[in-house]
């Protein structure tokens, strides 16, 4: 995997996965499915959308866990929601969202899978969140964008690596505007948290990426 030390990675969430199922530890199921995620977010045109973005993810999730209605549906579903990611599709989260009914019929009851669905959804970014485990969920996703200049731009050119066969000046244009349109509200961020430890950095960072992507190469 990408710059990331995927061998650690792996070993290090594979404990994670499996003490989030505490409780049924022992389903052979969980093996499958954790083995399934890892082959694909290991798929090779993925840059970004890794098991290191996951893991990040767990990680913000680490410091606002008590801050969740339903802790551990919001990190089933960071776990799931970018099971699919193919960047010439635009239905991505609501694939992976599908991927989750299918992979964890067998393990959640409906209303749960229900629960983890809408989580999963809410990361398309399209909407303001219904529940304040969306605003966490989708503040976790975005956490990226407040990070150091240097992490930042690691993160800008693995997306443009994973855009590739978009020509370039498709690309640079539609990038800004998806950029442009977080900058456009009036909160990056839909949680306290997120702002105050993300919120300044992400304006930064987000404005000077705009700037660069419709000045052209």
């Amino acid at each position: 995997m990408h710059g990331q030390g995927g061998n650690t990675i792996t070993y290090a969430t594979h404990g994670r996965w499996l003490e989030l199922w505490s409780a049924q530890a022992d389903n052979p199921a969980l093996e499958h499915v954790y083995d399934d995620l890892v082959e694909r977010y290991g798929e090779p045109h993925r840059h970004y959308h890794t098991l290191r973005h996951i893991s990040r993810c767990l990680g913000e999730l680490d410091g606002v866990r008590g801050q969740a209605d339903h802790p551990f549906e919001v990190e089933l579903a960071l776990w799931l929601h970018d099971a699919v990611y193919d960047p010439a599709r635009s239905d991505n989260e609501e694939a992976s969202a599908t991927y989750a009914r299918e992979a964890l019929g067998g393990l959640l009851q409906g209303e749960q899978l229900e629960l983890v669905r809408s989580l999963i959804m809410a990361t398309r970014h399209s909407e303001p969140p219904r529940t304040s485990d969306e605003g966490l969920i989708a503040d976790i996703d975005l956490a990226i964008l407040g990070s150091p200049a240097e992490e930042y731009q690691e993160y800008e050119d693995d997306i443009m690596r994973e855009y590739c066969r978009v020509p370039e000046d498709r690309f640079r244009a539609g990038r800004a505007q998806v950029l442009a349109r977080f900058l456009a509200r009036w909160h990056i961020y839909h949680t306290g948290h997120f702002r105050e430890k993300y919120e300044e950095n992400a304006r930064a960072n987000l404005s000077r990426s705009v700037s660069a992507l419709r000045s052209g190469p």
